[in-house]
This record gives C-alpha cells, structure tokens and sequence, in this order.
C-alpha cells in the first residue's frame, strides 16, 4: 500500500502538483472484490493542493500559504516557504504511523504538535521500533527530515 501512495505522490509531483495536506484520511482503498491482495490506493481531497508554477529560471516557484494538518504538515509549511518536499515529509509521517501506530510528533493541542513538528525530534522508540526495519526507518529519516534535502517520492520507490 505504501508503494502505492509513493507511486501517486511521484505522479503528482511530476505533473508540478503539490498535494498540501497528505494524511491516512486523504487516501481510499478500492477493491474490485473482497480481498486484501488486490487493494488499489487512490488519492483524494485535492482542496488543498496547489499546481506549481515555473519560475523564468526554470525553477518550480516556491510556496508560501501555511495549509495542512497539525501530524503532517512540514516545518518548511510552518515557515512559509517551501516545496513539492512538504509532500514528501507527510508521506514520511504516514509511513510511521503505519508501521507503530502513532505520529512522530505528538502533543495535546495544535499549538504543542506544530512545535514538536518544527523541533523535528524524530524518535523511534525501541518497545514498538524494535521488530522493524533497519531500512524502513532510514526511509523514514530520509523524508521525514528538517532541510528540504527530502528523498523524492521517485528515489523512494
């Protein structure tokens, strides 16, 4: 399923499409029959995103409108100037709940779950961490990371 949300988030990337508020909710299952092997991901809820412009260098512009959900939203969002990476960081979040559970960054309120986002403190606690991956966790740190040198949805794949 993962692969499946990767191979959506290149699409769109690809096409200068930034979702902007990628989260577990934002995505459907369709099966055509009752069986878990035969699941296709689909990408909903496209309120949010934004289709990047190119700049006269030749740059995608970059983005300046804080949008997104508390669990999933990238610093870079936070700080009003980032990238097609923002995707890239909730796609890393979703991963992580999907492997414990829970988010990486986690708080009481709105308010305490941004700064723990903008302190970017990503923990893999070893009780719920121990039976995963090596691998799966250096993904995870490859995108869920505070400088946008992100791993791109492609590279991920």
């Amino acid at each position: 399923m993962f692969k499946q949300i990767l191979n959506s988030v290149s699409h769109l990337h690809s096409a200068g499409i930034c979702h902007r508020d990628l989260k577990p909710e934002n995505f459907m299952l369709v099966s055509k029959v009752d069986d878990l092997l035969d699941v296709q991901v689909k990408t909903i809820d496209f309120g949010l995103s934004k289709i990047c412009t190119m700049s006269k260098e030749g740059k995608l512009e970059r983005m300046k409108t804080k949008v997104g959900t508390p669990y999933y939203i990238s610093p870079d969002v936070l700080c009003g100037d980032y990238s097609l990476s923002c995707d890239i960081w909730s796609t890393g979040c979703i991963l992580y709940i999907m492997l414990c559970g829970y988010p990486p960054f986690n708080g009481d309120s709105d308010d305490e779950i941004l700064k723990n986002v903008q302190r970017g403190d990503l923990r893999f606690d070893e009780e719920e961490w121990s039976e995963i991956s090596k691998e799966a966790k250096d993904l995870i740190k490859k995108m869920v990371v505070r400088k946008e040198k992100r791993i791109t949805a492609q590279e991920a794949l």
